[in-house]
């Protein structure tokens, strides 16, 4: 054998010198904290990380300001695979009633359920309802939170039993219906009192799905559907009263160190686009006749009128859109340096709105059709449109659409079951409306697995597969010709290069 250069596939996981001959190319030296395993038995895994070094990481101490750990770098995690798979849901906290009425009684029906007595079940939430009551379908859209749940529970007591499991739940927002935790907004911290943790979340998704952490956004509905005054950041609290949830702030970073690759995770906050001027008042957070009114009644929320402090927003619809609009610049900002600063073979966003929902406005828009792929994202993921559909590279239907995002892969998993979707639902699972979807992620590789809801029969039901190639960054130069970075984001990325702190699961 003779020096020779290193394939592609070897570089990328981390080989650095290799030896050949015609028939066969061995790696002799690793990069980094890689180290060489010279009897692989295929070429990707000759370069290891050793993850049994690692100690569970001390997290940032709970803030008093749910702002306060906005950008954090959340303590990693190590996950000693070279196949590893994580699933992916939005929109899926149903409800039991209205304000201060939303508590799921053990022996009684939830009574706002879209088919009324006629679905639901007793003790269990109901999606809230979305669409005309005579549009709904009895059998599946008063459970279908339930439903996905279970098709989720049973898709991971297969992987365990397989050996194979999930190893955490990628959640992209709309987590309680119809406006978020019901307090006040800028309280201090009393999520552990929320019956909604319990009954909405803990109780929906049992046993197996209890030892997943789930890493979480904000969506609309969070922040108070048609108003900002309810307890979003009752959420951000959450995280320091359960290590199973996880959403330090309003947009947030993770990277995960896999046995032969890293991936970085990127949360952002993209609700600016449900507060510009001429939104419609139903679905307008920064609404004048919801802050405090209608649909957030300052008896039933009692705090300080539309006044979030000492964290935000604060009175008055101008200040309102002033507050997102500062949230997003901050946001954006961030994820353009951190973007550049990872060092990861994948890149993954997470955002409540799809990629077809551009948001900001002059240096701060984001046009994501123009930004995921420069920028190497490899996933977007998203909900907020109850349903469940996969964009990827080269998709014939939405070439030439605001849908195509070039190479860059992206989803909508918004059929969570928390709210009746617009279409029509099939009794025997066999649609694209509620469901779930499972990500497995190897060193050159994402596979995406959609699962429906399964139907009355509670079948596991596959409605779809597609394979995602890892897309490269552009330069910072070609990034800086299409008006994406600034030189001041290209100084910022390369101070940024921090070490982050390893934990293992």
């Amino acid at each position: 054998m003779v020096t020779k250069d290193c394939p592609d596939l070897m570089k990328r996981g981390h080989c650095t010198n290799c030896m050949g001959n015609k028939v066969k190319t061995i790696c002799k030296a690793c990069s980094g904290n890689y180290t060489l395993d010279a009897n692989a038995t295929s070429p990707e895994v000759f370069c290891i990380y050793n993850c049994t070094g690692f100690v569970p990481a001390t997290r940032p101490s709970k803030p008093t300001n749910a702002q306060t750990h906005n950008g954090v770098h959340w303590p990693s995690v190590c996950i000693a695979e070279s196949v590893s798979r994580f699933f992916t849901i939005g929109d899926w906290g149903g409800v039991c009633g209205w304000g201060a009425g939303n508590v799921c009684e053990p022996d009684q029906k939830p009574n706002m359920c879209i088919c009324g007595p006629d679905c639901g079940e007793k003790g269990k939430p109901c999606p809230m309802p979305n669409k005309v009551p005579g549009a709904a379908n009895h059998q599946i859209d008063g459970i279908a939170q339930r439903l996905v749940s279970e098709r989720m529970l049973a898709r991971q007591k297969k992987l365990k039993q397989d050996g194979t499991p999930a190893r955490f739940i990628v959640n992209v927002g709309d987590n309680f219906y119809p406006g978020g935790i019901d307090f006040h907004c800028g309280l201090e911290d009393k999520s552990a009192t929320s019956m909604q943790f319990k009954q909405i979340w803990k109780a929906m998704y049992r046993e197996d799905l209890q030892d997943l952490e789930w890493w979480s956004v904000l969506g609309n509905h969070d922040y108070g559907g048609v108003c900002y005054i309810k307890g979003w950041d009752q959420q951000i609290f959450f995280t320091w009263n359960d290590e199973k949830w996880v959403m330090p702030g309003q947009y947030w970073r993770r990277s995960v160190q896999y046995a032969n690759f890293k991936a970085d995770f990127f949360f952002v906050d993209g609700n600016l686009y449900d507060t510009v001027q001429g939104t419609d008042e139903g679905h307008n957070l920064c609404s004048k006749g919801h802050n405090p009114g209608e649909k957030c009644e300052i008896n039933v929320y009692p705090g300080d009128g539309g006044n979030c402090a000492p964290t935000g927003p604060h009175g008055g619809q101008p200040d309102c859109m002033a507050w997102f609009e500062n949230l997003w610049s901050a946001n954006y900002k961030w994820l353009k340096q951190e973007l550049q600063a990872s060092d990861a073979e994948w890149q993954f966003v997470v955002n409540h709105y799809p990629a077809t929902y551009n948001l900001g406005k002059g240096t701060d828009n984001v046009h994501w059709a123009k930004f995921l792929e420069p920028m190497g994202v490899d996933l977007y993921i998203s909900g907020h449109t109850h349903e469940q559909t996969v964009h990827y590279p080269g998709k014939p239907e939405d070439q030439g659409k605001p849908e195509d995002m070039g190479k860059t892969a992206w989803v909508i998993t918004g059929g969570g079951g928390g709210i009746t979707t617009f279409g029509a639902v099939d009794s025997d699972g066999e649609d694209d409306q509620y469901g779930f979807m499972e990500v497995a992620l190897s060193l050159d590789q994402l596979n995406i697995s959609a699962y429906s809801h399964g139907g009355v029969n509670n079948k596991t039901i596959l409605r779809s597969q597609h394979s995602v190639t890892p897309v490269p960054r552009a330069s910072n130069e070609r990034l800086l010709e299409l008006g994406i970075l600034t030189e001041e984001d290209v100084h910022a990325s390369l101070s940024t290069g921090m070490p982050s702190i390893m934990a293992v699961v």
